[in-house]
């Protein structure tokens, strides 16, 4: 594990946090909700979380190095009353009934697929429950007929154009890392530097999309 490699992607992950800030400000006041954070990575946007609601949170991704970067940021920030951490996927949560105020799902629809996950997700939830969803900027149409048909109405969506997407989180990265000379920790940036020039070729392709839902 190398603390490095994280503090260098969380830092500049943190570009992107006045957009989930957004979305939560869409949210009714919840008086101590129960929050599942799905697909949690290290813990940026769940500490945004923990900051914005006084409530407790469930947090899992199935990335062990991930998770275990996360947990010590938990033990440091002394949250382990208030985060719980789970090395599995969510798929794997028992109990699956109507457990959850409020479902964080940043980014994690569009690797197992987006009707998949949503319908993961809505059987964790609360009715008059609410989710978030960060998802890659596609087939919108039928993203939102979907979320329709699934007792489920859309309160507000807004879209991560690539200006966006480059000004506050590629920009960052690619200072970062073009400023280092170790080279162990450039070999672990050798994915992210793909994407960087994948993104150069080809910028229109790296919009997104937020999603903030109730389940009705």
């Amino acid at each position: 594990m190398n603390k490095e490699y994280f503090e260098i992607k969380d830092n500049c992950r943190k570009g992107l946090l006045k957009y989930l800030k957004k979305a939560i400000s869409i949210i009714p006041i919840i008086e101590n909700p129960r929050i599942l954070d799905v697909g949690c990575g290290s813990g940026v946007p769940t500490l945004m979380m923990v900051e914005k609601f006084n409530g407790k949170i469930t947090a899992v991704d199935t990335d062990t190095i991930s998770i275990a970067v996360f947990r010590e940021k938990v033990k440091g920030l002394n949250l382990s009353n208030r985060v719980t951490l789970s090395n599995s996927s969510f798929f794997d949560i028992k109990d699956r009934n109507n457990q959850y105020d409020l479902i964080l799902a940043e980014g994690l629809l569009n690797v197992i697929g987006f009707q998949k996950g949503f319908l993961g997700i809505i059987k964790l939830l609360k009715r008059k429950g609410f989710i978030i969803i960060h998802d890659e900027f596609q087939n919108q149409k039928e993203k939102i007929e979907f979320i329709k048909n699934n007792a489920c109405k859309i309160l507000d969506s807004f879209v991560l154009d690539e200006q966006i997407w480059w000004n506050d989180y590629f920009k960052c990265l690619e200072k970062e890392i073009f400023s280092t000379s170790n080279k162990e920790l450039l070999k672990l940036f050798k994915s992210d530097i793909e994407e960087i020039k994948l993104f150069k070729e080809n910028p229109s392709q790296y919009g997104s999309v937020y999603f903030i839902i109730e389940k009705i």
